[in-house]
Parts: C-alpha cells; structure tokens; sequence
C-alpha cells in the first residue's frame, strides 16, 4: 500500500489546500481505495465502509490546509479512518442503548452477522471498561470532545482548566484506550487510532 508523499507532488498537495475540488477529487478516489480493504476487514457492512470513508474525507477536506506539510500522507488519512472507526462503534453503541431490543432484532432478521457482533461488543466492552476507569475530571474531557464534539479550548473555556491540561488528558485517555485495545488483540487497529493525540483532527 501506498503511504507515502510522493504519491502526490507538493505542488498538487498545494492546489488542495487552496481549495482545489478537482485534484481533491484524484486524491480522494487513490486514497479511498487504499483505506477500503483496510475498513473491510473490521466491518463486513459496505454500506458503514462507505460512510466511514466519506467521513473520513470531509475531516481530510476540512483539514486540507495541513496537507503541504504532512511527510506521510498515507498514515495520517489511515488515522483519519481509525478514528472515525471509533467514532461510529461508539455512535452505535448509545444507540443499541437507547434502544436495548434493536440489536435482538437485526440479529434475529440476519442483518448483523454473529462475528460481526462480538467483535462490536468486545470493542466496545474494552472501551467502556477504560471509561469507568477514568478520573471525573477525565471523563468529563472526553465526554465534551467525543459526545459533544468540543475542541480543547472549548473545554478549557467550559471547565475553566488550562488548555494544556485538555489536550494532555486527551492524550492520556486515548492512550489508556490504545493499551487496552493492543492487550486484547486489536493491536494494528488501536496503533493506527492513537498514533497522535486526537487534538491533531479536532
């Protein structure tokens, strides 16, 4: 697979960051392609594949600026991709706790096949387990940037601590989480999801 820079000339990676939809376009139909298989092997659904990399590819968009000055493109859209990985397991379990019989039911129609399931609920058991763990003070970070999609000054401003404490809880948690992923298994998912602190995207 292909990661690194010089896939794209920096003069291509210029025209992006200043807004360039058509190369954009070359950009995002290489990459996504790279990341499919990469989706497909923790997902069997094609449709949650193609909403991961369209998400994934609105945060690369919206954070186009950076690309001149990213040495390996190619990893930092897989992290994109991890992360919004991570976003829609948690996304799907508040769900499945709103509604506690809508999982009984697509698993009974077929929809959600047995490997499927239990690989959902061990991920989302290991995180869990690391979030009960936490501080007050931790949880309360991690919920304001991954519930309420608040950035670290934001949180800063709410909870009226230093901005650096944020992004050093941030990076603490995700770390915490990274370990217990690696511990159970899911060690090339869980690397690929916390390489940098999640204030690099948000």
């Amino acid at each position: 697979m292909h990661q690194g820079v010089s896939y794209f000339e920096k003069g291509e990676l210029l025209l992006i960051a200043e807004g360039d939809e058509q190369v954009f376009f070359k950009f995002y139909a290489h990459y996504s392609n790279q990341i499919r298989p990469f989706l497909l092997n923790y997902t069997r659904s094609e449709t949650d594949v193609e909403d991961i990399i369209q998400e994934t590819f609105v945060r690369v968009w919206v954070n186009r600026d950076r690309l001149p000055g990213i040495d390996n493109i190619g990893g930092w859209i897989y992290r994109i991709a991890s992360r919004v990985y991570l976003d829609h397991i948690e996304r799907d379990i508040k769900h499945r706790d709103r509604k506690a019989s809508f999982g009984e039911a697509m698993y009974g129609s077929g929809m959600v096949v047995p490997s499927e399931r239990t690989h959902l609920n061990e991920v989302s058991h290991i995180i869990q387990v690391v979030l009960n763990n936490l501080s007050e003070q931790k949880r309360n970070i991690f919920r304001l940037n991954r519930e309420m999609q608040m950035k670290p000054g934001q949180i800063a401003a709410e909870l009226n601590i230093p901005v650096g404490t944020v992004k050093n809880n941030l990076s603490a948690i995700l770390q915490e989480i990274r370990k217990a992923l690696a511990a159970a298994g899911y060690g090339p998912l869980a690397l690929l999801i916390l390489m940098h602190p999640l204030t690099d995207f948000f």
